[in-house]
């Protein structure tokens, strides 16, 4: 939901790309800037870092980090890239009216596959995971692109059709056999304005009930096609409300979870998560994506399915100078949004996206000006945060005096530590005898107890760190 459109599982094989193999995508952040770079502590030794390439299996519960691609989905726009910094998630568009333009003749439903079937194919071939948002009602089934279908039996037979050509199981399959498990039903349903609903949003804000009862129809559909299938609300906007001079519908969420405890099995007998998107613009509200996460599992638990899974399919953070950021806080807030978003539980993150969808506020992308061979410090940031924290567990959070942090237990058993300052600077404080760290654009350091690049000064069973206003450090002993 951008501004304007307010819009451990075991790794089954981990391949390391060879320096040169690495390279041949994206210089190293440490080639890039040929020096330790203005977050290295004081006499750091770098060395490259060269991005890890996970080969994962496509069940759930595999590694969080994704990447939002609602256009194609393929190299020219950056699926090789975002492979290599270590994505393993794509969302992206199922479109109906593409599939399926025309009504249905006496019954007879046809569909042309040819767009999704590419990009099964190309998410499968980069060993990654399709999270699909199914989208644009055509204008045969509905009024609006996102709202209410007029038979929901069309909708049934859209997604029983779509969910068996891409369950895996080599009936009916497509071209290759991709298997797509997770599905969510309407970009930002709880958008409560005709006007956006025109523009493509969903219109199901003052209709939860309505809402439920397409969710009790479609889910059993999708779950008899393929019994591993997972059902979604959202992701939900959850932002910007009516009652704010908003358009999205703060009840949502809640009158849909109502209406499905109504129903036979309640809440949880139709769907198996809920996605909701974010991006910090209501930071009075909610300072970081884990508050915004810690409300709506309030909402879950008041209606007795708090151990649902939160996602998030969609977030991002602008470059925009006159909005507040910069190319360094782009960075530094893309790692906070995923950490905190770890810290909290959630189990899929997708960052929108690969290139901007436009300028001041639309400037989320991870290249500059379209361009694969511009990658901004924020892809970088990304290719760190997952070489670092893929496989690792969440364990407590990190406390100090002007710093924010959290602790993950790694698949090694060491611990790491995520630290960042809360304000312009900070020093954190480590027990640690001796403390790799990596900055957030990849600069390794080894800092020993009382070396000159401890900043605390003294041989004392600790190492400080100093950190800029922009620095975000991943830490772990020697």
């Amino acid at each position: 939901m951008k501004q304007n459109r307010i819009a451990t599982t075991l790794i089954t094989s981990v391949l390391f790309l060879a320096a040169l193999g690495s390279a041949a995508l994206v210089p190293s952040p440490a080639q890039a800037r040929g020096s330790a770079g203005p977050e290295a502590p004081a006499g750091a030794t770098t060395y490259p870092v060269y991005l890890p390439m996970v080969a994962r299996n496509l069940f759930a519960g595999e590694s969080p980090f994704g990447i939002a691609m609602y256009g194609g989905v393929n190299a020219a726009s950056g699926l090789d890239h975002m492979q290599a910094a270590g994505s393993r998630w794509v969302t992206a568009f199922l479109i109906w009216n593409q599939v399926e333009p025309n009504a249905p003749d006496s019954g007879n439903h046809t569909y042309n596959w040819s767009s999704l079937d590419t990009k099964a194919a190309a998410v499968q071939a980069a060993g990654m995971q399709l999270f699909i948002l199914v989208t644009h009602n055509p204008a045969w089934a509905a009024t609006y692109p996102g709202g209410p279908v007029n038979n929901v039996a069309d909708l049934v037979a859209f997604m029983t059709a779509a969910v068996e050509r891409y369950d895996g199981d080599g009936v009916s399959d497509a071209p290759g056999g991709p298997r797509i498990d997770y599905w969510s039903l309407y970009a930002e349903p709880d958008n409560g304005a005709e006007w956006a609903a025109v523009q493509g949003k969903g219109y199901w804000g003052h209709n939860g009930a309505g809402y439920a009862d397409m969710l009790a129809q479609v889910s059993p559909a999708i779950r008899a096609a393929n019994p591993r299938a997972k059902v979604l609300i959202g992701g939900l906007a959850y932002d910007s409300f009516e009652s704010e001079g908003g358009i999205f519908v703060q009840s949502f969420l809640g009158d849909t979870l109502a209406a499905l405890n109504t129903k036979p099995g309640g809440a949880a007998n139709y769907i198996d998560a809920v996605g909701f998107h974010f991006y910090p613009i209501s930071t009075a509200r909610w300072p970081g994506i884990k508050e915004k996460a810690l409300e709506i599992r309030g909402i879950l638990d008041q209606h007795g399915v708090g151990q649902l899974d939160l996602t998030s399919p969609e977030m991002g953070y602008w470059v925009d100078q006159a909005n507040g950021s910069s190319l360094d806080i782009q960075a530094k807030t893309l790692v906070k949004m995923y950490v905190q978003g770890l810290s909290v539980g959630l189990t899929q993150m997708s960052w929108f996206e690969v290139f901007d969808a436009g300028t001041g506020m639309e400037s989320h992308g991870l290249f500059a000006n379209n361009d694969l061979n511009q990658p901004r410090p924020a892809y970088h940031a990304y290719a760190t945060l997952t070489a670092e924290l893929t496989g690792a567990a969440y364990l407590r959070p990190f406390s100090g005096a002007g710093v924010e942090g959290y602790v993950f237990r790694l698949p090694t058993g060491a611990e790491e530590t995520v630290v960042w300052a809360i304000g312009a600077s900070a020093r954190a404080d480590l027990p640690l005898a001796c403390g790799r760290s990596v900055d957030r654009l990849g600069t390794l350091a080894i800092v020993a107890d009382g070396s000159p690049a401890d900043a605390d000064g003294a041989a004392n069973g600790r190492i400080g760190l100093n950190l800029g206003s922009t620095a975000v450090v991943f830490v772990r002993p020697c």
